[in-house]
């Protein structure tokens, strides 16, 4: 072979290499930048399925709270319900209490004047009998006539005692052992026997 034939050859190896040349970076880039992608793809899709999962576990969380927060309301109006129970029933015994003192102080009225007028009938009947006219009875005549009860300020003196000191009622009802309304309705018997 002639030595420009191998010159010419090898020139013409050499720009065919050239041309090869860029043609495998072009390649080579080309498949970094699909690399590339498809890496950030995965990190993409490797994001989004962490994000999907807590957010399934935050609307678990909300569902857990809002059951929490039903059966709390739930409890809530059921001892709503019993306190609104509880409070018609002591409404019942309040008035059933209200209607007993009321028929005890009517009772204790009654009781008075019908005293009253028997001391004054004897006493009528004795003026006959003597001949000497009826004078009217006053309320000590009646004590005077009759064996005479122990006052109720003498059968109860701690109360009356805690009562002048100026404790109330429900105090005096704890320091004595007994009930608000007894209270009540001796304090209310002991004025209408004061005024008797």
């Amino acid at each position: 072979m002639k030595p420009w034939m191998i010159v010419a050859i090898l020139g013409a190896a050499a720009i065919v290499y050239a041309l090869m040349l860029p043609k495998r970076q072009v390649d080579k880039s080309s498949l970094d930048k699909d690399k590339m992608v498809q890496e950030v793809e995965a990190t993409l899709e490797q994001y989004m399925a962490e994000i999907e999962r807590e957010n399934e576990e935050l609307v678990g969380l909300i569902a857990q709270m809002k059951q929490e927060t039903a059966s709390r309301q739930l409890a809530q109006q059921e001892q709503l319900s019993e306190m609104r129970q509880r409070l018609v029933l002591l409404e019942q015994q309040n008035l059933q209490y209200e209607t007993r003192l009321t028929a005890a102080e009517q009772g204790s009225q009654q009781a008075a004047s019908v005293m009253l007028a028997q001391a004054q009938e004897a006493a009528a009947v004795q003026q006959i009998a003597s001949k000497q006219p009826p004078q009217p009875l006053e309320p000590d005549a009646v004590s005077n006539t009759q064996p005479k009860e122990p006052s109720i300020r003498e059968r109860y003196p701690d109360l009356f005692e805690f009562h002048t000191q100026g404790k109330s009622v429900d105090g005096i009802a704890k320091l004595v052992g007994m009930q608000r309304g007894e209270v009540q309705l001796i304090l209310q018997l002991a004025k209408q026997e004061e005024s008797l």
